[in-house]
């Protein structure tokens, strides 16, 4: 697998301050607002169904970008993901969708190879907003050689765990192989802790497991996937599905897995109930509000000696992506207005409220200060984005909305024991193979 590029952090311990680089706009100026003087509304559909918690940086964007805008509104609503998603396709079919909105990878393909979004190829050199990317976020939804998607966020995802959860249970520092992972479990339930919480009712919640799939050979496989030469039923993804159902034997996930939402499981973890997480960056916000912020280490997932691919990977890089809708960009003002915003938002003025006033991971290079005492949260996922393990996409992302939720479903349901993993990878290969 080729190594990501991403613009590198220095860590300056002295200090207590992470850097990285920012590219400025160059030759790229800001474009003036077209139109007469007139209000020009943005309508934006968000994947959150509370933005002002869970995605406070876009509000405070937007309200600096509205200032400086006066005559540009964004009007933006939102929903939870799985809501949003079922009412992006109605709204696809009814040639209803809204200006701008976010969705996953896969579906903003076929939502592109199908005409409902708008070509942003020249648009993102012409408003300088590629130049301001990180490398490794560049050109983030390609369907035949064009560029639909912005990177919506950096998918960095793993296990985040309790520092003093692990030293109550006598574990020194974060396992890095099964067997490290499997001991470390072990000690948190002798010392009475629950390892690990997954909320199994929303099945997009498996994002650390996914990494694993990509250490038993998924991107190895994948060509082979999508033609039928190689089936999901192989020797490496049964020895993936009986890892998971290692762990459920060996009582490493919350008991009431099946009943547990991620909301749930999130709050459990944020409690101190339980010693692991499977998530991303997109928590940094919640982890650094809560009690335990100072406690939150991260780590990538264990690496399996099993297996003949590589092992030191982690998920970095786009996740779900932001879209421009055909139909709005038919109406030039509002495509310029558009455009503007995005240049706003992935411009110096968007990336500094991200990662100064929101401490999240921008999306753009960025050259500032992050207080590691402030921010010990936003510090830690900084590093691990710049370490040395080799950077890979998430695999849900190269597949099918329907065999991708259908992996999910199978994972789950090894993790409930509704599965085998025979019966796992059958389920998937059976919807993979309606498909090609």
């Amino acid at each position: 697998m080729k190594k990501k590029t991403w613009e590198k952090v220095t860590a300056v311990a002295a200090a207590v301050l992470l850097t990285v680089s920012m590219a400025g706009c160059g030759a790229n100026e800001k474009k003036e607002q077209s139109g007469n003087g007139d209000t020009i509304t943005i309508e934006f559909a968000e994947h959150v169904a509370n933005i002002e918690e869970q995605e406070p940086h876009m509000m405070k964007i937007i309200e600096a970008f509205e200032k400086e805008h006066p005559n540009i509104k964004i009007d933006i609503t939102g929903k939870e993901v799985s809501e949003h998603n079922k009412q992006m396709t109605l709204l696809a079919d009814e040639n209803k969708l809204p200006d701008i909105f976010w969705l996953e990878q896969a579906p903003a393909k076929e939502f592109a190879q199908n005409g409902y979004l708008y070509d942003m190829t020249e648009a993102l050199d012409e408003y300088g907003i590629n130049e301001n990317l990180l490398p490794g976020l560049v050109n983030s939804c390609i369907v035949d050689e064009k560029d639909f998607g912005l990177p919506s966020e950096v998918m960095m995802a793993g296990f985040f765990y309790n520092k003093a959860l692990f030293e109550e249970a006598g574990i020194e520092e974060a396992p890095e192989t099964y067997e490290e992972f499997t001991e470390a479990v072990n000690k948190l339930k002798d010392a009475g802790i629950v390892p690990l919480t997954v909320g199994a009712q929303d099945n997009y919640s498996i994002w650390a497991f996914e990494t694993m799939l990509a250490r038993y050979g998924f991107f190895d496989k994948l060509e082979g996937l999508n033609d039928g030469s190689v089936s999901w039923n192989n020797e490496d993804f049964i020895h993936y599905f009986e890892k998971v159902e290692e762990m459920r034997d060996n009582k490493t996930f919350t008991e009431n897995i099946a009943n547990m939402g991620y909301f749930e499981a999130k709050e459990q973890f944020l409690g101190g109930q339980a010693a692991m997480f499977n998530s991303g960056a997109w928590d940094i916000g919640d982890f650094e509000a809560s009690d335990i912020a100072q406690n939150i280490g991260f780590f990538w997932g264990p690496t399996f000696s099993d297996s003949e691919y590589p092992q030191q990977i982690g998920i970095k890089a786009s996740g779900g992506v932001y879209v421009v809708s055909a139909k709005a960009a038919e109406d030039k003002e509002l495509l310029d207005a558009i455009m503007q915003f995005w240049q706003f938002y992935y411009g110096e003025e968007g990336t500094k409220i991200i990662a100064e006033d929101t401490a999240a991971l921008p999306c753009s290079q960025y050259e500032g200060e992050v207080n590691v005492e402030e921010h010990p949260v936003l510090a830690t996922m900084i590093q691990a984005l710049n370490d040395d393990w080799e950077a890979v996409r998430e695999p849900f992302n190269s597949l099918s909305s329907t065999v991708a939720y259908g992996y999910f479903d199978a994972t789950f349901g090894v993790m409930t024991g509704v599965y085998t993993p025979e019966e796992a990878a059958d389920y998937v290969e059976d919807l993979h193979s309606a498909e090609r």
